[in-house]
């Protein structure tokens, strides 16, 4: 392989995988030579360096360096320079040979041919259509079938480039191809959606290119590919308002205001329902940008607080904070269900204004709802800037402890609060005083341990139980880690941690695995 030198193969590793790859040439028997490179096709088991059992086998930093020595032993012959010494009637034979046994190639060259010059229309419909599809397309099927479908759209493009008259219907049935194809497929991956995607973004290039003469034709094909649809791709009516033009966006609107008329009653989760009510969203959002209209249309359904919290939003970021203000405020008081994010949105808001005693009324609301680290660092950052810091954290500090009062793990937002303060002897005290949950009570004790290690030595050995209770190989490697802290925590302490590992090996003295994992952890 001329093509590479032993610099190139030494860049591959650092020095120590390098010289560890050379010692594992003899295990690659033979390679696999590619266009851009090579890997092994066949190996044998690697020799194990002389006084040195336990010495790693090949990985994936010094397989690079085996697999290419052994391709520069080689003797290969020089592709570049032979095809350069054949005929154009020659190569042309050879290429259509390999087309011939490859469907891959063929599609490539007939996909060439067809955009070469003039666009072969009729040759490009043929391809398209080939997206088509009945048999279902597992994970790496579905990827085989974006190739697929991307080298059709890269055809397409080419042609876009000087014909996108010609490229625009030839997208739009690309995008329903491949749409349908989707739907039957395990596209987890997204790799077929990601086409599609594409293809929507070229037929919406091609418009703007070359716009079409019947645009109304155009937006109620938008409409109803997202109507009929599984839901994807999105198709941004942003994206062809240059080609809809004034008369277009006109058709579009009115279609989807006389559709709105239609499913008045329906429940916003059906499928029509739920689409028509976005397209008018999108459109007057990016479009026309009516904050009021967009208001007007979030308003025909106020059965959540989160459609309060979107007017809110919409009418923030045209900088209508008041208005924004008496929206949500409305939220409060009319929502079927109390929503948080009314309540953040509203305090971000009187910040904004000035208004530091509202937002601080919303945050302890907040707060006193779901006491957490955030929201209490929020509730006094919000006092800070009222003036009021020093009563706001004793009232919040007693209502925690009042909560912390009812038990049943109550404790660990005070807990959690105090740790995130720093007040760890606080922590402390709180986590043994009222009940907090397993894992609040080791946090605390890893950080006892610190300064008071016998303290925390009880709560590891609890937790090393409690592991071991789960009688599966996690839960002995976990109770085997427990250990090795325990083990510091006595020797930290005085402690016996001897007598304390054979009782635990003594009482569970039948459970093999666990004593396998004690072993290997060194205990």
């Amino acid at each position: 392989m001329a093509w590479f030198t032993e610099d190139d193969l030494s860049a591959t590793a650092d020095g120590r995988s390098y010289e560890r790859g050379l010692g594992y040439v003899d295990a690659v028997v033979d390679v696999a030579e590619l266009p851009d490179g090579v890997s092994p096709s066949s190996t044998a088991a690697p020799p194990t360096p002389s006084g040195c059992p336990d010495a790693p086998g090949p990985s994936s930093a010094n397989v690079p360096v085996s697999t290419g020595r052994r391709a520069r032993s080689a003797s290969t012959p020089d592709l570049r320079k032979h095809l350069a010494s054949q005929t154009s009637a020659e190569l042309v034979d050879l290429i259509l040979d390999l087309a011939a046994d490859d469907p891959a190639i063929y599609r490539r060259l007939s996909l060439r041919a067809a955009t070469a010059g003039k666009p072969d229309t009729a040759e490009l419909r043929r391809l398209v259509s080939g997206l088509r599809g009945a048999s279902f397309l597992d994970y790496r099927a579905s990827y085989q079938y974006a190739g697929k479908a991307g080298d059709v759209l890269d055809a397409l493009a080419r042609v876009a480039d000087n014909a996108p008259g010609v490229a625009a219907p030839l997208f739009r049935r690309a995008i329903e191809l491949i749409t349908k194809r989707s739907e039957q497929a395990d596209d987890s991956g997204g790799a077929i959606g990601g086409a599609a995607a594409r293809a929507v973004a070229g037929y919406a290039a091609a418009c703007r290119a070359a716009p079409p003469p019947k645009p109304a034709d155009l937006a109620n094909w938008i409409i109803d590919f997202q109507l009929d649809g599984p839901g994807w791709p999105e198709v941004p009516v942003a994206d062809f308002a240059d080609a809809l033009g004034e008369v277009g966006l006109d058709a579009y609107w009115r279609r989807l205001s006389e559709l709105a008329t239609t499913t008045n009653g329906k429940s916003r989760w059906d499928h029509r329902q739920f689409t028509i009510t976005h397209l008018r969203e999108e459109y007057l959002r990016t479009v026309t940008g009516d904050v009021d209209a967009l208001v007007a249309v979030y308003a025909e359904d106020l059965s959540s607080g989160y459609q309060f919290v979107r007017i809110g939003a919409a009418l923030r970021d045209a900088g209508r904070v008041d208005d924004a203000v008496r929206w949500l405020v409305r939220g409060l008081a009319e929502a079927p269900r109390p929503d948080s994010r009314v309540n953040e949105l509203l305090a971000e808001l009187h910040t904004t204004a000035g208004r530091f005693a509202d937002a601080l009324e919303q945050r302890w609301t907040l707060f006193a709802e779901r006491p957490d680290q955030r929201r209490h660092r929020d509730l006094l950052d919000a006092a800070e800037r009222a003036g009021t810091l020093t009563d706001t954290s004793d009232r919040a500090m007693a209502h925690l402890v009042t909560l912390a009062a009812r038990g049943g793990y109550a404790a660990d937002p005070l807990v959690s609060i105090l740790v995130a303060a720093g007040d760890i002897e606080a922590a402390w005290v709180a986590a043994h005083e009222h009940r907090c949950s397993d894992g609040m009570l080791l946090g605390v004790a890893e950080r006892r341990a610190t300064t008071h290690p016998a303290d925390a030595i009880p709560v590891y050995r609890d937790a090393a139980e409690r592991s071991i209770a789960a009688k599966n190989k996690r839960g002995y490697a976990d109770a085997a880690r427990r250990l090795l802290v325990l083990r510091d925590l006595h020797e930290r302490s005085g402690g016996d941690f001897a007598a304390e590992l054979d009782s635990v090996k003594e009482a569970h003295r039948r459970k093999t695995t666990l004593l396998a994992e004690l072993a290997k952890a060194g205990l």
